[in-house]
């Protein structure tokens, strides 16, 4: 997996690419903690690249998204792989923050 990570001011662009899961989730956590602790108030996700998530990396996103929120962030999926779609529509995740299909 790997996650490329841009912050330019009051915006952060996320890229992951391959498999997130409880080996690697440490790495997105370290990524998302950047995020928060940077003057950024807004994500912009793109899981295009990424085959999978595991529950260890939705939980990852879900905390994040808690706090991210919490100091006036919003987040988007710009664009997800469908399987990524379908498993963020399936557990509703998409009612929380925006999810595009490409």
């Amino acid at each position: 997996m790997t996650i490329d990570l841009k912050i330019e001011g009051d915006r952060a662009f996320m890229k992951i690419e391959g498999f997130l899961n409880s080996d690697n989730a440490n790495i997105l956590h370290e990524k998302l903690t950047e995020v928060l602790q940077s003057e950024a108030r807004f994500l912009e996700l793109d899981l295009y690249g990424c085959k999978n998530i595991s529950s260890i990396g939705i939980g990852k996103l879900l905390m994040f998204y808690k706090d991210f929120i919490g100091k006036g962030g919003d987040i988007e999926v710009v664009r997800s792989s469908s399987t990524i779609y379908e498993l963020f529509a399936m557990l509703k995740l998409n009612q929380l923050f925006p999810v595009n299909l490409e």
